[in-house]
């Protein structure tokens, strides 16, 4: 089963856009200092820019392999941290980024305006730790509740 098809009940797709292609996902690991999750792989091969309600309280948005190159060129993101790579943003101000951190790698959630490490707060392990188990939903909210 993929990860939409798992999806939490404490999350919901409100909107999502056609698959990538072979062709960004190649231009994506070109790019990529980082070894890209298979997890991202997995779920931008079903849908890009997914859009998804986290307890009708937020949203946070998956972007497609285009978008993360667009994004993390025009916020300059591995000038600020190095060896990272976001995937994402809560439609807050903050921004989802796999990255080696205080916690290990994993899923961290960091300010667009403060994009710096020492800031970065890991969310979970993974994108699908997020997603299917819940892991990190508390910090994800922690800024809504």
């Amino acid at each position: 089963m993929s990860i939409i098809d798992e999806i939490s009940n404490l999350f919901s797709i409100e909107a999502k856009e056609l698959p990538a292609t072979e062709m960004e996902i190649k231009e994506l690991i070109d790019f990529s200092s980082i070894e890209i999750p298979a997890d991202y792989i997995e779920i931008v091969k079903l849908a890009t820019e997914i859009e998804i309600n986290v307890k009708n309280e937020m949203y946070i948005r998956i972007w497609g392999p285009s978008d993360c190159i667009e994004m993390n060129e025009a916020h300059y993101i591995q000038k600020y941290i190095p060896n990272s790579l976001a995937i994402g943003d809560d439609e807050g101000g903050n921004v989802l980024i796999y990255l080696e951190g205080k916690g290990g790698f994993g899923l961290y959630m960091v300010g667009f305006g403060n994009l710096d490490m020492v800031d970065a707060v890991k969310i979970a392990p993974s994108l699908r730790d997020l997603l299917v188990n819940n892991i990190g939903i508390d910090e994800v909210m922690s800024g809504y509740v």
